[in-house]
């Protein structure tokens, strides 16, 4: 908490639920930074913290009063605002009055519209305790709750009702009242333990007194209070914690003083699956699982309580989750009954979007997919089978009771299902890492079977949303179509995967409605989320548009130029090449522009300079060299057989005047500085290499 705090909002609260809580404890800390800054209030820090039945904003160095202030307030015109025999007019008395000036603080201003008249108006200085209430009125009905609801013959809506406030500033209580509800100086402890109103004498000592009382305030010490907690009791209980950071944010927010209960069940549920008993335990009850040392399920499990653990608890916790787990091998029992390839037939029937069809006919966009990438990617004919079975099979889970009770299961559950129907492991595999990477920084896809099924997955989802209509718009991004398209670059860059995007595109857009005219919009969608990449990487902006603006696609070659000429850019020779390759690009271009459809002529007759013939003969010699580095992506290698050119570049530009007079001469020289720079179109641009 903070040390210093002179401020302090409580709002009391029956138990809120707990996926309520992070958004707005993040809505209270902008809503007073903003109503405060707008109001001249200076201010130190502010904190928010919460439970399940509180929010409490803490704000250190609050001012006693606003921020004196002189605004400058604009009126009419000039023109506008005398007569002509120099008296105010209706705009200007009006503007005056409405706004409380004389004339003495008026000032004409010269802008870029003309002269206008402007006033300088002291600003009145509130006092902070005046202020608070308005900026607690609409915080109390501004957060940006899922859910709000009215509560008894009340107006004011809140997703709990709410028991009390208190609103403090140097140590004295802010007379505040909402419908009935008046702030005070007592704070509520625990709701079992310490059910009573206590005290709040100074605001220093309101965290204290909360945890005399049973509540843990801070959401952080909470945290890693539980954290600590469930691996001591998973420990003693003989195993390890199967750690899950958002359960743990979870729970952080349902209890005020955590107590850890260790549970045990029937031995004979572990014929489940792991991943069905954990998502059990996870979603439902909000429990830890236990592992072995070899990372299997143990038939025990940690419940997060609020209340000091007994016996009539852990046989609740047991009871309940046992329910569960019948359930769960209820439905395990059922689907086995049925093969995941039988299953797929009834897809057909399972709408995936109301203007694209079935979950089928996703599946048959996909497979169109997967076999334009096997084609790009010379898979042989065993790969090619294996990838068309996972495809094939890759939403048949979406049919079982596993996924319809759990949606989470979805993929994880099909691989399972698969492997007992006795398909091979790289098709069961696929099905499962279809969805990867989830999320930045998820597990990247290796097998070239997952990798092929996820790509078609993705760019299904992806193209199939444009031809909706369904577009990324701000940071509305609701089918999270930017975080695909990331997993896109991600699945080729990393595996070493060269693929022409745009001809992939190009091949598959007859399966989507307007999908040719779509094509473009979606590479560049896909290329937008590379540069993100890319950026993360450490390249620079010019790096990367150096690399990005020469019409290639493939996604990979352009990382692995964009990271050769990162990793180059140290080198004070190679970056001042660089500049050399841009000054002829420059020269080039600026000729180019005027002269689009003239005819070089080059004749080595026309060469009089030694550092012209230098020049040329390098280039000559070495682009046997330059081909086959360009063609092998050695681009390592290419970066430093032409930094040995540094020399004669720079003798050339010294000693050579490139726009010579004589037409031929000019021609001449202009022919050399092209054909160099035609070993690297569609490589690098060089135009777009900053010089700083």
């Amino acid at each position: 908490m903070l040390s210093n705090a002179n401020f302090l909002f409580e709002i009391g609260t029956e138990e809120i639920p707990a996926g309520y809580i992070p958004p707005a404890i993040n809505s209270l800390k902008t809503i007073f930074s903003e109503k405060l800054t707008h109001d001249r209030v200076d201010f130190t820090a502010i904190e928010v913290y919460a439970t399940p039945r509180r929010f409490a904003v803490l704000i250190s160095g609050l001012a006693s009063g606003q921020r004196s202030e002189i605004a400058e307030l604009k009126g009419p015109s000039a023109q506008a605002a005398y007569d002509s025999d120099g008296n105010p007019t209706k705009a200007l008395q009006g503007f005056m009055k409405g706004n409380g000036v004389e004339a003495k603080d008026l000032k004409v201003v010269e802008t870029d519209k003309g002269k206008y008249i402007y006033a300088c108006k002291q600003l009145d200085a509130g006092k902070t305790e005046e202020i608070i209430p308005a900026i607690v009125t609409e915080a109390v009905n501004s957060i940006p709750f899922p859910k709000r609801m009215k509560w008894s013959n009340k107006k004011l809506t809140f997703p709990r009702p709410i028991n009390y406030f208190v609103l403090m500033f140097n140590d004295r209580l802010i007379p505040f009242e909402i419908e009935g509800i008046t702030a005070g100086t007592r704070t509520r402890g625990h709701f079992v333990q310490f059910n009573r109103m206590v005290e709040i004498e100074k605001i220093s000592f309101y965290e204290k007194i909360l945890n005399d009382n049973g509540v843990i305030l801070n959401q952080d010490d909470r945290k890693e209070k539980i954290r600590r907690a469930l691996a001591d009791a998973a420990v003693k209980a003989g195993g390890i914690l199967n750690e899950d950071e958002d359960l743990l944010d979870t729970v952080t927010y349902l209890v005020e003083q955590p107590y850890i209960a260790t549970c045990h069940f029937n031995p004979d549920f572990l014929k489940i699956p792991d991943i069905v008993l954990i998502t059990e335990m996870k979603e439902h009850q909000k429990n830890f699982a236990i592992l072995d040392q070899n990372g299997r399920l143990m038939n025990s499990f940690l419940a997060v309580s609020n209340n000091p653990v007994t016996a009539f608890i852990i046989r609740g916790n047991v009871k309940v989750i046992s329910a569960r787990f019948n359930d769960a091998g209820f439905f395990y029992t059922e689907d086995a009954k049925l093969k995941l390839a039988d299953r797929v037939e009834s897809l057909k029937s399972v709408l995936f979007h109301k203007e694209l069809g079935s979950i089928y006919d996703k599946i048959e966009r996909m497979k169109s997919i997967a076999l334009n990438l096997c084609g790009e990617l010379e898979l042989d004919g065993s790969t090619k089978s294996k990838i068309e079975r996972a495809v094939f099979l890759s939403k048949a889970d979406l049919d079982t009771a596993m996924v319809y009770e759990f949606a989470s299961l979805q993929g994880r559950v099909g691989r399972i299902y698969a492997i007992n129907d006795g398909e091979d492991k790289e098709v069961a595999e696929a099905i499962n890492e279809q969805y990867m990477p989830r999320f930045s920084g998820d597990v990247v896809p290796s097998a070239i079977v997952s990798v092929v099924t996820s790509l078609s997955e993705k760019i299904d989802n992806i193209f199939g949303s444009f031809s909706v209509g369904n577009i990324p718009k701000g940071s509305q991004d609701p089918y999270a179509l930017r975080r695909q398209a990331n997993a896109v670059v991600e699945l080729l860059v990393r595996n070493n995967l060269n693929v022409d995007m745009s001809r992939l595109l190009n091949s598959v857009a007859a399966n989507y409605r307007s999908g040719v005219e779509l094509t473009d919009k979606i590479l560049e969608f896909i290329s937008v989320r590379a540069r993100t990449i890319f950026t993360d990487e450490g390249f620079r902006y010019d790096e990367i548009d150096a690399c990005m603006t020469t019409g290639t696609s493939d996604y990979l070659e352009l990382y692995r130029r964009a990271k050769a000429l990162n990793s180059f850019r140290s080198d004070e020779k190679f970056s001042q090449l660089l500049l050399g390759f841009k000054r002829m690009n420059n020269i080039v271009s600026g000729f180019r522009k005027d002269n689009s459809s003239y005819s070089l002529k080059f004749s080595e007759e026309f060469m009089e300079e030694k550092e012209e013939k230098d020049l040329f003969r390098f280039f000559t010699d070495k682009a046997g060299e330059i081909g086959s580095f360009i063609a092998d992506s050695r681009y390592i290698d290419l970066f430093e057989l032409i930094t040995g050119a540094k020399p004669v570049i720079d003798s050339f530009f010294d000693k050579v005047l490139v726009m010579d007079k004589r037409t031929e001469i000019r021609d001449n020289r202009l022919y050399i500085l092209e054909n160099i720079l035609g070993n690297f179109r569609g490589l690098i641009d060089f135009s777009k290499i900053s010089d700083r």
